[in-house]
């Protein structure tokens, strides 16, 4: 196998002694980003130069190695992309290695990607791949791959080989005997040969049935920075970040983003403490050092570990607002109905906070009021009175502050980020699947820069406005059951929307038509919240059908349809399709392999261009055609 025990050495130490232009292919996606910077920050320590390109299709890390193959490049780095990939046969590395008849111009790939599983051949290639995880966690990664033996075999992988040797004979034996002797050799052959090829397919279909998410690249490339010295607050900040978005947008669960805020939380205290150390020792020498001081608290920034309010990007809205859009407090309180609003406003009552208060930005809320908050949150008797889950509405996590400007948290920064990577381009014509990533990727970068907030406060905004076309497709989908279809004798429950959807007057300039789901990711967090916001709607409804419409939808995945782009100029439609697990499983998502076998059912219509086959693209045309096999495939 080719995980890399050593990040110093085997990695950084490898492509630095190359002295050649680094490759690196970067996801579209906050972790990525934030692994990106820090990567970033540890090539110009050292002076290497570098490509850096910007993926979201498949085709784009096709298209931009072509571009850059024959420029001298030795090493290629992938943040979040391609592990999924056979990248040998992806690449056509093998008519590379035609070319450079010296084994010293091979090019070397380092795989760094939190998607799993592995594509088996990748992990097996120990000539030219290499894989980034951490070295503490090497051995359970090999647990979960097939051993070679299972996977590869020297005689059954080749079908054209011929064993003429064997039917060779120097004795002067009986020709019959000879050729019974050779049929049933040849028989026990293909015998073994079928046998091992089950236990193969087997093998590699409990590999590949789930898709999941180990720990951030962002954590991987901070331990990678902790290793060579390089490591600070800034670098660290960023490990914070891709933590978090993972958590944020359903690819892990509490306990393992627990377990990886636990491997920072040793960091946070070891940078900060030696910050306050530098203070404390400018204090002793106050006649001397005032300025020092100075330029320390208002330049240097400082990572504090909180339990911090749970609410939507509560630091840019009114507390109303943020309690109004946030997912667990929709459900908890019931938020489509009437009565559901009365009980929040009651709640605030309860907290004791003024509706002129509440009302008003948070941030110029009165002290007095914002101070209590978390603590009469956490109180026993409104949890009992009002059945809300504390764990979600409190969230372990850590706070920047740099000078004088406000505190920032993780959660915001991974929403600005998400909106401005979903958000087309103003020069971009929003009926071209083709988007200008480059554009997207820089301003994204920019949001993260925590000395100039103006684009980080721009993705606010468009968080704000996404978030509010959000809640008014929910609420569509709520009044109206014509977007919706299940029964009992459908496996799923499927979500359409059409075109008109995204079209309406209350629909902002930036999530008109096509702009809304251009992100694969997005697509699947909306489509996961939709599916817990139906079966928590269902299962609250005084109808008898309803409730147990309820248990049966809990035990149901769901599939989601949705605009994507628009091909030909506006002559066909081109759909996003995004498959989630039921909630009794929703951490285990097995539709890379389900869509997979319906798209070969239905004559390969699908287009999977994202490097996570549970979402795919789809001309409309073909939607029904797929959704047929799609059941066929489930029902089996």
């Amino acid at each position: 196998m080719v995980f890399i025990r050593d990040l110093k050495r085997e990695f950084f130490e490898f492509i630095s002694k190359q002295q050649r232009r680094l490759l690196v292919f970067v996801h579209l996606d906050v972790d990525s980003l934030c692994a990106w910077k820090i990567f970033q920050h540890l090539l110009q320590c050292e002076h290497i130069a570098y490509t850096c390109l910007p993926v979201l299709y498949k085709y784009d890390l096709e298209n931009g190695h072509m571009q850059h193959i024959h420029s001298g490049i030795k090493s290629i780095v992938f943040i979040n992309c391609g592990s999924t990939l056979d990248l040998y046969d992806f690449l056509s590395l093998d008519s590379i290695e035609n070319n450079n008849h010296n084994d010293e111009n091979n090019l070397t790939l380092f795989l760094l990607d939190s998607l799993r599983p592995i594509e088996h051949r990748n992990v097996y290639d120990a000539k030219q791949i290499r894989i980034l995880i951490l070295p503490t966690k090497i051995d359970a990664e090999k647990k979960r791959v097939p051993q070679y033996e299972e996977l590869f075999h020297e005689t059954y992988d080749d079908d054209d080989e011929n064993d003429n040797d064997d039917s060779q004979s120097d004795n002067d034996e009986d020709d019959d005997n000879i050729s019974m002797r050779i049929e049933s050799s040849e028989a026990r052959e293909k015998r073994l040969k079928r046998h091992w090829l089950k236990r193969r397919d087997k093998a590699l279909a409990n590999y590949y049935k789930y898709r999941q998410h180990s720990y951030s690249s962002a954590l991987i490339m901070f331990e990678l920075a902790y290793l060579l010295s390089k490591d600070t607050n800034e670098q660290l900040w960023y490990a914070i970040i891709g933590v978090t978005e993972q958590l944020l947008h359903g690819r892990i669960d509490r306990d393992f983003y627990m377990e990886q805020l636990n491997i920072l939380q040793s960091h946070v205290l070891r940078l900060n403490h030696q910050q306050n150390s530098v203070l404390n020792s400018n204090d002793d020498n106050s006649s001397s050092s005032n300025t020092n001081t100075s330029k320390l608290s208002m330049d240097c920034i400082n990572i504090k570990f909180d339990e911090d309010i749970n609410f939507h990007i509560l630091r840019h809205w009114s507390l109303y607002d943020s309690i109004y859009h946030t997912h667990e407090m929709i459900i908890a309180f019931k938020l489509w109905s009437s009565r559901g609003l009365s009980q929040l406003k009651e709640f605030l009552a309860d907290l004791g906070i003024p509706k002129r208060e509440y009302e008003q930005n948070y941030r110029d809320m009165n002290i007095k009021y914002k101070s209590t908050i978390k603590k009469q949150i956490l109180d026993k008797r409104l949890h009992d009175k009002y059945h809300y889950a504390t764990n979600t509405i409190i969230l372990p996590t850590f706070l920047l502050s740099s000078g004088f400007s406000l505190k920032l948290s993780p959660q915001d920064i991974v929403y600005s980020i998400m909106s401005t990577l979903q958000t087309l381009p103003s020069t971009s014509s929003s009926t071209s699947m083709m988007i200008d990533l480059t554009a997207r990727f820089s301003l994204s970068l920019s949001c993260l820069n925590y000395n100039l907030l103006t684009d980080y406060l721009d993705g606010i905004k468009l968080e704000k406005a996404y978030t509010h076309k959000i809640h008014y497709l929910i609420e569509t989908l709520l009044q109206s059951d014509k977007n919706l279809s299940f029964d009992n004798t459908v496996p799923f429950i499927l979500l359409r929307f059409d075109q008109n959807m995204f079209n309406s007057s209350t629909t902002g300039d930036h999530t008109k038509s096509c702009g809304f789901f251009t992100h694969p990711y997005q697509a699947y967090v909306f489509a996961r919240k939709a599916l817990q916001i139906l079966i928590a709607y269902t299962s609250s409804s005084t109808n008898i059908a309803k409730k147990k419409k309820s248990k049966h939808l809990q035990r149901l995945p769901l599939i989601l349809v949705a605009p994507y782009s628009l091909t030909n100029s506006g002559q066909e439609l081109v759909e996003i399709v995004v498959g989630v697990p039921s909630l009794n499983s929703i951490m285990m998502n097995s539709f890379s392999t389900l869509f997979e076998a319906a798209d070969r059912r239905c004559g390969n219509v699908a287009k999977f261009v994202f490097f996570d086959h549970s979402v795919l693209l789809l001309q409309e045309q073909h939607q029904q055609k797929f959704i047929d096999a799609l059941m066929f495939v489930l029902a089996k």
